[in-house]
């Protein structure tokens, strides 16, 4: 399958997850992904480890690093979180992943130094198994999945005055943004009467109380505004992927049977820094279910035995939110 339209591919990440998932990600993301260049986004440290893997391994490669600083100082951010957070409450303060937040403002940021009509942000932990084509056509596509968290919605009415208006939810482990459309929604939510200097200052300020410690998607965000401002400039599908990799199976032991058995029926397939689960993995690794079902039947099989909660309709009830899986 040939790839439509190369675009550049930000990755914003931390040491630990570059060092833990580079040897498997980076060959496939050329080989699966529409790259025009790699761009790794990160401290100073990622920054020198990232430099030099290129000089050693990715030399005819186009592959960069890029500082995170010269993108959105992180600082800041931190303290404007930790005081908001205070103010609510100060024992939610270790509870608050101030890096999960800064994470999606460099996705977002990121248009303000893009010279592409488009760029594409893809996640540090998941593994493209097959060729994914993110333009259908001409026009870029949202790779849908099924969550629901209301905290989110509160946040983007709170800002934009914008209702969830479409059934699926946009948090995936990708997505193209067009550039003109985040700046266009950076200076929309700049431009909102909630307290803040900056764009994160307000989003910060927009969240409800009870839902700081997860109360913003940038994925939801973006999408929710462009199916309200822009209806119909992006296609739709459903993205498949594996999501909870890491219970199964290590990303270093995981072999090429087991990678041609997921890409059946999965896009992708998800490692995140978790612990795996022994007895998920002697089933992953048993050849009597290997054989006997599909990766997808395997998967939906052990998510209906209940042992990760309650399932249904392709999500995990966690209370007033669904999980994804």
């Amino acid at each position: 399958m040939k790839l439509e339209k190369k675009i550049p591919v930000i990755i914003p990440t931390i040491t630990k997850d570059y060092a833990r998932m580079r040897k498997l990600l980076i060959e496939r993301i050329f080989m699966y992904l529409p790259v025009s260049e790699l761009i790794f986004i990160g401290n100073r440290q990622l920054c020198d480890m990232v430099n030099e893997d290129i000089s050693r391994y990715y030399t005819e490669l186009p592959i960069k690093a890029f500082d995170e600083e010269k993108l959105l100082p992180r600082q800041p951010i931190v303290d404007y979180i930790t005081a908001r957070v205070k103010v609510i409450d100060e024992e939610l303060i270790p509870k608050v992943r101030c890096g999960w937040y800064y994470q999606q403002f460099l996705k977002m940021s990121f248009c303000e130094v893009c010279n592409e009509d488009y760029y594409m942000s893809w996640d540090m932990d998941t593994v493209p198994l097959r060729c994914i084509d993110v333009f259908d056509d001409g026009a870029p596509v949202f790779g849908t999945k099924s969550e629901y968290n209301p905290g989110y919605f509160i946040t983007i009415e709170n800002l934009l005055g914008i209702k969830k208006n479409v059934e699926s939810s946009f948090i995936s482990e990708h997505m193209v943004f067009k550039t003109y459309y985040m700046k266009e929604l950076i200076d929309s939510i700049g431009g909102s009467p909630v307290k803040g200097a900056s764009y994160y200052e307000k989003i910060i300020e927009a969240i409800d109380d009870d839902y700081i410690s997860l109360g913003f998607s940038e994925f939801e965000t973006y999408g929710t505004y462009i199916t309200d401002k822009h209806d119909g400039s992006y296609r739709y599908r459903e993205f498949s992927s594996f999501r909870r990799g890491s219970w199964f199976v290590k990303e270093d032991e995981i072999d090429d049977d087991d990678i041609r058995w997921l890409a059946e029926d999965y896009d992708a397939v998800t490692f995140e820094n978790a612990d795996i689960i022994p007895d998920m993995a002697g089933l992953f690794k048993n050849p009597k279910y290997r054989n006997s079902m599909s990766a997808r039947k395997f998967y939906e099989t052990i998510l209906e035995s209940g042992y990760f909660g309650e399932y249904s309709d392709g999500r995990i009830n966690a209370g007033d939110w669904y999980a994804p899986v």
